[in-house]
């Protein structure tokens, strides 16, 4: 599990880069302002479910890069990109089901499959937010290899 020459580094912390400056406000955010006050700011809630969505889409890039130049595998789509990180240990397989469940909120989001509550929007954000982090550890290790 070695990262390889074809691996562009300086891409992969770009976006590690954009995922910590979407999310370290959000967890100040949360960690400041209760759930009704958040509620009552429509504003709030859409920047939250912005940030969430595009700090999702950016680990799946991410996923999709290594995936390719790592291991030589173009993936069907973020779940393949995943599954194929997992299966190449740069990702815990304990982690795996929460990164595609992630996958899965995204795309709710994008393509309003189903229409999520604010309540449950905030309540995922507050309860998962270290996910990301994990996902950025585990990736890290990676690459610096």
């Amino acid at each position: 599990m070695t990262a390889n020459k074809y691996i562009d580094r300086d891409r992969i912390l770009r976006k590690i880069a954009y995922i910590k400056e979407e999310v370290t406000p959000l967890n100040e955010l949360l960690q400041n302002k209760t759930f009704s006050e958040i509620l009552k700011d429509k504003w709030q809630i859409k920047g939250i479910k912005y940030s969430l969505q595009t700090s999702i889409e950016a680990m799946i890039d991410i996923a999709f890069h290594i995936s390719s130049k790592a291991f030589n595998k173009a993936p069907v789509d973020g779940r393949d990109a995943f599954t194929i990180l997992a299966q190449n240990g740069v990702l815990k397989e304990e982690n795996l089901l929460t990164y595609l469940k992630m996958i899965a909120f995204r795309n709710k989001i994008v393509h309003g499959y189903q229409s999520i509550e604010d309540e449950k929007i905030l309540e995922i954000a507050k309860n998962n937010i270290s996910d990301f982090n994990n996902f950025i550890n585990e990736i890290l290790t990676f690459i610096n290899e």
